[in-house]
Order: C-alpha cells, then structure tokens, then sequence
C-alpha cells in the first residue's frame, strides 16, 4: 500500500486554511513521523488525511486512487486511528475495547462472529496484552491503554495504522515499549504516520519526517537530512545539538540534545 499526500491544503474553515500545499508519502513498511510545535495543524492534517475534514485543495491518493469519495466502510478498513488519549466513560473490558475494532464489519447491532472473536484475541496477543483481555480499561496503567488501543487498531485489519502522539504521558520505560511495537508493526509490513513531540523517535524508528515549522512550512525527507540544527530551531525555536553515536553493534544513530540558554532569544545556532 501507498498513501500520498499531494500539495494538499486542508483546515476547518474554508479560506483560512491551516496547512497548504502539504505533501508527503508512506508506503507498506514504512513509518512517516509528523514534528512541530504545539498548534501548528498536525492533528488537522491527520482528520484530513483520514476524511474527517473536507480538504481545500490537492488531493490524497491510495495506490493511486483518490479517497475523497469513498465510502466509510472502506476507508475503515484501509486505515485505522489510534488517538492521543482515550478514556471510557464506562469499566469495558479491555477485550471489549478491542472489539470495537471489528464494528466497521459486524455493523452496530450485530453479535460478533467466532472469525471477529479470533481476530480481536489474535490482536491483542501480538500488542502483548491478552493477559489483560478481562480487565477493566479503566483500571489498567496508561501504557497498557496505549498498547490496548494499538490493539483495537489492529482488530480493524487495516493496511495502515494512523496514531496521534502515542507515547504521549507515558513514563520512560511504556515509551520504549510502545515504540518497540511500532517499529515491529513496520516489519510486519504495516504503513504508519504518527505524530511525536520527541525528534529522537523519528531516529529511533528511521522513519521519514515530515517537519511543520513554526510558519507552517512542511519539511519532508528522511529523518536524518530533515532533522537538522537548523530546522529544530526554525521550528521550536531552541537550539540543539544533533549528535551521532554508534550502539554495542556498531550501528549509527542519532540523538538530539538541546543547549543551555537555548530560548529564542538568546542568539543563533
């Protein structure tokens, strides 16, 4: 599968378009991160990419078919999105959480089939949480929800997995493991475009970047000619040093480490 975003201009009011002329692309094996500030319009391209915002101009194309006028039954089926915070307002089981994954197929009103039971218990067995099947949401950490809700996404078959920040108020050691199931879900063959405040994730996960900086200019390319001193401070307006390591078996990666004194106001890089 191949989604491409081509010169699209999308936000809620037409005329006073949020994004314009984005483009980018992600294809089966692939992970695209979103970076930016806060309010730059990264959710808005995400709700325009998934048709939940009309787009204003250009056009998105599914192994080159525009989507704007599929039907909503298919478009489940292709993507499937995973949001930066979810909380019930009920105790559902964990299971049952997953199960919504499987409505776009069983309709609403209808009982699941021995095939959806198979698929949501398939699910949540490879985001590891099968253990949890009985649980209340509710009551699980906020790491498990996370892996939960990858979970419900999965349940949904979809070719390409749509997250919005997802190791956002996780502590250190959830973050680690919920990006470890992402990159996993790449291998697997899954498309993923994913929004991170975190620029050392787009390293971790070798993903494409597609930068929004503070002028809502988009900066598309691989993470490592993307992420640079230069365009870290266009965006956030702080300084940072990107620095270069080896791990224990010799493999280059790249971290970003922000200066002292790094406001906008202090100077230039």
């Amino acid at each position: 599968m191949r989604l491409e975003v081509r010169n699209v201009s999308c936000g809620y009011e037409r005329g006073r378009p949020v994004l314009e002329n984005v483009s980018l692309a992600v294809s089966s094996g692939e992970i695209c991160c979103i970076l930016g500030p806060n309010g730059v319009g990264k959710t808005t391209l995400f709700k325009s990419i998934l048709r939940l915002l009309p787009i204003f101009g250009g056009e998105i194309r599914v192994d080159g078919e525009n989507i704007a006028k599929w039907p909503a039954a298919r478009m489940a089926a292709t993507a499937a999105y995973v949001a930066q915070v979810h909380v019930p307002p009920f105790p559902y089981r964990a299971r049952d959480v997953v199960m919504l994954g499987r409505v776009h197929s069983t309709g609403y009103f209808k009982q699941p089939t021995r095939e959806d039971n198979e698929i949501a218990d398939r699910a949540m067995r490879e985001m590891g949480v099968f253990h949890l099947a009985a649980r209340p949401y509710t009551e699980i950490s906020g790491g498990e929800r996370q892996l939960v809700m990858l979970a419900r996404a999965l349940a949904q078959e979809p070719k390409m997995l749509v997250l919005d920040e997802p190791t956002a108020n996780l502590d250190y050691g959830n973050q680690v493991r919920v990006l470890d199931k992402i990159c996993a879900l790449r291998e697997r063959g899954y498309a993923v475009i994913m929004t991170t405040h975190s620029p050392d994730q787009a390293f971790i996960c070798k993903a494409r970047v597609a930068l929004i900086t503070r002028e809502r200019n988009v900066i598309y390319g691989g993470a490592d000619e993307v992420i640079t001193e230069r365009n870290l401070y266009d965006a956030y307006g702080v300084r940072a040093r990107v620095v270069r390591f080896s791990d224990e078996k010799g493999n280059v990666t790249r971290a970003c480490v922000p200066l002292r004194d790094s406001a906008e106001s202090e100077g230039k890089i």
